[in-house]
């Protein structure tokens, strides 16, 4: 779940303005001359990613773009904010932003958290779910400094039981073996009530860091001043971990190679299209997107394509005929879009919120056994191949995508992994399949099995089970709607 009103949701994205040039744009259909004066319109959107990230990034504000703006040592290939984020709102250890995958979380001598428990809010993020933890000894978190040019501040929020620490101390290495304290007897400040929010800040600018080296912060608790709490039980005391954070300065990763723009402008009583084009845009680009048109009623479409693969969408016929479709393989796709009517009737300027039109399909294998000798994935849809005609939800398929998503997995002890579905715009939940295969690095076939689900665009997917295990691994279905809600069911 990730934390926002989402988004939150999603929220408030990075905003990303372009400018088309009419006259460079490809346009299928002509501009009418009835004889009615033309209008320009200007378009800004909003709501949108102009960046390839993890989902929940945490969204600019007024003052970050300033300091962007304003900061001696950034270009367009830099920014600064979270570099990794933990929400654990989908209850698994996957970062919500992080630059390497490589990262890990263990504690008491390498044991895998997997417990959760109720979290809270921070900043533009809704509360949602905790990493909760019984008879804590210490806890681990390993960071790769990966893409990384500056390391400036950790922060978290932490709690306990009434018979949990009230206090800890913390740590760093570089090597994961010899670890030198960043802060000593770091004490709670509600001790009196069980579970009660506490927040630590602590700045890390002053640390001599290997920017080639992995990062490990380490927290020991310890039993502190306790108030009127019940006396430290090491065994039975509960501590809560949430909205763990490392800020500073990285790259930003684009791994993009298509950033398109599609318009589509129909007349709204004839549903006839007016106008249509697509223009690429740059990463960062501020620009307003400008159009001319008549005084009258329009109804219009727009799509951006922030992937490594082109969307089909027909750049001619009326609205009856229109639809938008994303291969399957494209699974990195982020694709924004609205279904926005307007009128005109002089020059106007006119803001449009894009939503997203995909979701977030991630697989969480519990398996406890190692899988490094699993040397391929193979994700086919089980279901009928997806697209989005918003004016003809009944349009008969155009749809023929037999593709299928590979993945070469490095499995260690995250045993994660995500893509991006196509959806649309859907009000109504739409029914998605997969068949896994997993593969040893002989290329022999391992196991195969089946998951499904019915969700909504914009929602967070989590399968979690057995790879390697029970038929169908046992798996059980989280969905989160919206990253603000949830609800489970298991199945075999």
């Amino acid at each position: 779940m990730m934390k926002r009103p989402i988004h939150s949701v999603w929220y408030s994205f990075s905003i990303l303005f372009i400018m088309l040039n009419m006259a460079s744009c490809r346009k299928n259909a002509v501009e009418p001359n009835d004889g009615k004066e033309n209008y320009t319109i200007g378009f800004r959107f909003q709501e949108f990613e102009d960046r390839v990230s993890p989902l929940g990034t945490k969204a600019q504000t007024a003052d970050d773009v300033i300091k962007r703006a304003t900061a001696g040592n950034f270009n367009q290939n830099t920014q600064e904010s979270h570099i990794y984020y933990w929400s654990f709102n989908a209850e698994t250890l996957m970062p919500d932003i992080y630059p390497s995958t490589h990262w890990n979380i263990t504690y008491n001598q390498g044991l895998i958290p997997d417990e959760y428990a109720a979290g809270w809010s921070y900043e533009s993020y809704v509360a949602g779910r905790a990493l909760s933890l019984k008879g804590l000894k210490e806890l681990i978190f390993k960071m790769p400094l990966t893409q990384v040019l500056e390391v400036h501040e950790l922060a978290f929020d932490v709690s306990s039981s009434g018979t949990g620490p009230k206090g800890f101390s913390l740590l760093f290495s570089q090597d994961g073996e010899s670890y030198v304290v960043l802060k000593e007897h770091n004490q709670f400040a509600n001790t009196n009530t069980p579970q009660a929010r506490n927040s630590f800040t602590f700045s890390l600018e002053e640390l001599a860091l290997d920017l080639s080296k992995d990062l490990y912060i380490k927290l020991v608790p310890e039993a502190g001043n306790r108030g009127s709490a019940g006396d430290y039980n090491e065994v039975t005391g509960i501590v809560r971990i949430d909205n763990f954070r490392l800020s500073g300065i990285a790259e930003e990763l684009a791994d993009a190679s298509v950033r398109r723009v599609h318009y589509h402008i129909f007349d709204a009583a004839t549903k006839n299209l007016v106008l249509s084009g697509a223009d690429h845009f740059r990463e960062g680009e501020l620009s307003d997107f400008q159009l001319t048109l008549p005084s009258g009623d329009y109804i219009a479409s727009f799509v951006t394509n922030v992937s490594n693969a082109a969307l089909t969408i027909p750049e001619t016929g009326n609205a009856d005929g229109y639809f938008i479709a994303n291969m399957f393989a494209n699974h990195k796709a982020k694709i924004f879009g609205v279904v926005d009517t307007f009128s005109v009737d002089g020059d106007m300027h006119k803001e449009i919120e894009l939503s997203r039109y995909y979701s977030e399909i991630r697989f969480a294998f519990t398996d406890t056994k190692d899988l490094s000798h699993v040397g391929k994935l193979v994700i086919k849809q089980g279901h009928v191949p997806k697209f989005y005609a918003p004016f003809r939800p009944a349009m008969d398929s155009p749809v023929q995508d037999v593709s299928e998503i590979v993945i070469l997995p490095e499995f260690s002890d995250n045993k994660e992994l995500f893509f991006n579905q196509f959806i649309g715009n859907t009000v109504v939940p739409t029914r998605l399949s997969y068949v896994v295969e997993a593969y040893d690095i002989a290329d022999k076939l391992i196991t195969t099995f089946e998951v499904e689900s019915e969700v909504r665009n914009n929602m967070q997917l989590l399968f979690r089970g057995s790879l390697l295990g029970t038929p169908n691994g046992g798996f059980v279905v989280r969905l989160n709607e919206n990253w603000s809600g949830e609800k489970q069911v298991g199945f075999n």
